[in-house]
């Protein structure tokens, strides 16, 4: 199982969607003040409280590395596994869709004209998503090699 490149490529996104779960992904900055800091579950305001608005992100992101991590241990099955690396692919790009759409919506709605300031943690799914279609095309190699080996014999 390990010896497969695609193995590590699923494990590493794997890794990366599970920081990106924990770790601050943005702040909402009003003249240079931070307003807000945005977590994938919850937004913290300058009093400390947390409003659960931007829980969409972190519904898309757990089943993502849920998921992932199923990927990794069906290696017998490569189609489904193909498959999988295709949904999980498809789930990161809708995270940002729906990552502009929150910080769009909530900003607007909560303080007014703010600036939307994303922190390095945000730019891991897009890692995650690139490393999901590389472990897809080198599966899709794998069963290729395997189709042709089969028809030698």
């Amino acid at each position: 199982m390990w010896q497969r490149k695609q193995t590590i490529f699923l494990v590493v996104a794997v890794i990366l969607t599970v920081i990106t779960l924990t770790m601050q992904i943005g702040a909402f900055d009003a003249a240079g003040i931070k307003v807000a800091r945005v977590y994938n579950l919850w937004f913290t305001d300058p009093l400390g409280k947390h409003h659960f608005d931007v829980w969409p992100l972190f519904a898309i992101l757990l089943p993502t590395a849920a998921l992932g991590t199923y990927t990794i241990f069906i290696y017998h099955n490569r189609k489904a596994q193909a498959l999988f690396c295709a949904l999980n692919a498809l789930l990161m790009a809708g995270w940002y869709v729906c990552f502009f759409v929150v910080s769009r919506m909530v900003g607007d709605k909560s303080w007014g004209a703010v600036d939307f300031q994303p922190s390095w943690p945000a730019v891991l799914p897009a890692v995650a998503l690139i490393l999901y279609l590389m472990a897809r095309r080198a599966i899709l190699a794998d069963e290729k090699l395997v189709r042709s080996l089969d028809r030698i014999r």
